[in-house]
């Protein structure tokens, strides 16, 4: 089994858990060493078919042995693997049910629906792309009806990466909105006198401000 240098350091294998992540970080490394042809079936040669499998091997854990342990080629272990852990329902649950009151944020949400429909591709199935930018719109609340009206109006094809690019454009309008109403009240701020007035000893304007009490003359006091 190969070990040390250029060995797998990826998190292995441990279920349909990790599955996903795993079968990607595997194939970049067999493609690296140069196996990947040989899992794929686009060449043969058994001798590194059958390194492939070491590696693939390596990369699970002891738990996963059983699964593998009769096998003699890396082809016939990642068909394997695939047909035990790939857990197609559940990924198309996850993009489903994913909602964006159930998140922390825009970013949040898009990362979240974005990885099932990745994880849903990398199972084999081409799902059709509008279809699953139309669920990610249809997921969102009301206040972005507006938006998804515009999206579908604008005669544009209506992609994921469109809808993505869109959606993260839209959440940093408020922000910006908000940063530049709080740039307007500090400089309207400043333009406020903070000392402390003279006259009346209080704050927030100058003794020439406060109205001057009219003088008079001792002969118009109030006589008792």
């Amino acid at each position: 089994m190969p070990g040390g240098e250029g060995s797998f350091n990826h998190r292995q294998l441990i279920g349909r858990a990790n599955y996903t992540d795993w079968k990607f970080a595997m194939k970049m490394h067999l493609i690296k060493k140069n196996l990947w042809d040989y899992v794929a079936g686009v060449k043969e040669d058994t001798a590194k078919d059958i390194k492939a499998l070491s590696y693939i091997v390596e990369g699970v854990s002891e738990t996963i042995f059983n699964d593998l342990r009769e096998l003699s080629s890396g082809k016939l272990a990642w068909q394997v693997l695939a047909e035990t852990y790939e857990d197609k329902g559940i990924t198309r649950k996850e993009l489903v049910n994913t909602r964006y009151t159930d998140c922390k944020d825009m970013s949040d949400y898009l990362h979240r629906a974005i990885s099932a429909y990745q994880q849903l591709k990398s199972t084999g199935i081409k799902p059709d792309e509008e279809l699953i930018a139309g669920i990610i719109l249809a997921n969102l609340p009301d206040r972005f009806e507006p938006l998804i009206m515009a999206l579908k109006n604008c005669g544009e094809e209506i992609t994921v990466d469109n809808v993505r690019n869109r959606l993260l454009a839209e959440d940093v309008k408020p922000q910006v909105e908000a940063n530049r109403e709080k740039a307007f009240v500090n400089e309207k701020y400043k333009k406020f006198f903070k000392g402390k007035c003279f006259k009346c000893h209080l704050y927030g304007h100058k003794s020439s401000r406060v109205e001057r009490v009219p003088y008079k003359r001792k002969s118009e006091k109030r006589k008792f």
